[in-house]
């Protein structure tokens, strides 16, 4: 063999194993990034890469809805402040643990209603409580019992209808003679009809609760009970008399809660 000829074939046999390997190799992808935590909420977004010509409905994060709220109303405002400084939550049942130092918030729908109007509406509390901690039936009988039109009166006024409610007004359901004696919260939000459902009325509200809303900040965070906002729908009659309430605004397919006490009051003191 040729001297020269054999000196080249290391040479192309190496080049040869180079192209074979180049031709059956796959690409190697990076993997998909992570999903981060919102900046406002916590909770982990998914990044979506729009197509062309498609547009994709960007929902505003839930701390900006709420720090956009234009209201005087001390309930709001102390509900929000605590929404905002919590660091530990859960639904419970009495005894509560409200630790405003600690961020530690540990109470059941009633207890975070009457905590926040002990510091917000103390004389509308003690009222309503005449002199003792109310009940969801105290609240009821109370709210029922105030004019629409009069909010000078007493320490507030009935609000009617779920349209008209406003930030720091309070709701409740109630139903009586059962083991399920209600839920009670606070209104976080402006109201808006549902434009899919006309005879829903959707807003946002802070609660306690064991069972999240539609949009909720308790969804994926890592209290998943307890002090919270999101979403409540009322369902209405035709003259705008809240029937029912869909637990999920916007997103539950039946109302529930029907055929029970449902009534708002704004206390103004």
């Amino acid at each position: 063999m040729d001297l020269r000829l054999s000196s080249l074939l290391p040479v192309l046999l190496c080049v040869s194993l180079i192209l074979i390997a180049g031709c059956t190799s796959s690409t190697q992808q990076e993997p998909p990034a992570s999903p981060s935590p919102d900046a406002h909420t916590g909770i982990p977004t998914q990044e979506t890469t729009a197509t062309p010509h498609t547009s994709i409905a960007v929902k505003e994060p839930i701390a900006e809805q709420l720090a956009s709220v234009q209201s005087d109303s001390r309930v709001f405002h102390e509900a929000y402040r605590m929404s905002q400084n919590i660091r530990s939550t859960e639904y419970v049942h009495p005894p509560y643990t409200s630790d405003d130092t600690t961020g530690t918030y540990k109470f059941d729908c009633l207890g975070f209603v009457d905590h926040v109007l002990m510091n917000a509406a103390p004389a509308a509390y003690k009222e309503i409580g005449k002199g003792a901690n109310p009940s969801i039936e105290s609240y009821a009988a109370a709210f029922n019992a105030l004019d629409t039109k009069s909010p000078a009166a007493l320490y507030g006024s009935k609000v009617q209808r779920p349209v008209d409610l406003r930030p720091g007004d309070v709701c409740l359901w109630l139903k009586p003679n059962t083991l399920d004696t209600g839920h009670m919260w606070i209104i976080a939000g402006e109201p808006k009809v549902n434009p899919k459902r006309t005879n829903e009325v959707m807003v946002r509200i802070f609660d306690s609760t064991g069972t999240v809303h539609s949009d909720d900040s308790r969804t994926g965070s890592v209290w998943k009970t307890g002090l919270g906002t999101g979403i409540l729908g009322f369902m209405t009659d035709t003259e705008g008399n809240p029937v029912g309430l869909y637990w999920e605004g916007g997103a539950s397919t039946a109302a529930g809660e029907k055929d029970t006490t449902i009534v708002c009051g704004r206390l103004t003191r």
